[in-house]
């Protein structure tokens, strides 16, 4: 049962949380605070490319082997 846990959380990103917030909420945090809103774009940004690589990277080791 943890392997599941574990692999559950480990396959959640941060676009996943992202897109759980309701748009109230994220008109909200555009209008009272933008700077918090601009760091989750930032990690958004960030997450995105940290998938990319990772997939890129098991490409390129299955490609070797």
């Amino acid at each position: 049962m943890e392997n599941n846990y574990t692999k559950m959380f480990d396959e959640l990103t941060f676009t996943d949380i992202f897109e759980t917030f309701d748009d109230e909420y994220l008109t909200d945090m555009a209008l009272n605070k933008p700077e918090q809103l601009n760091r989750m774009c930032i990690f958004l940004s960030l997450d995105e490319q940290i998938r990319i690589e990772k997939y890129n990277k098991n490409e390129y080791k299955t490609q070797i082997n």
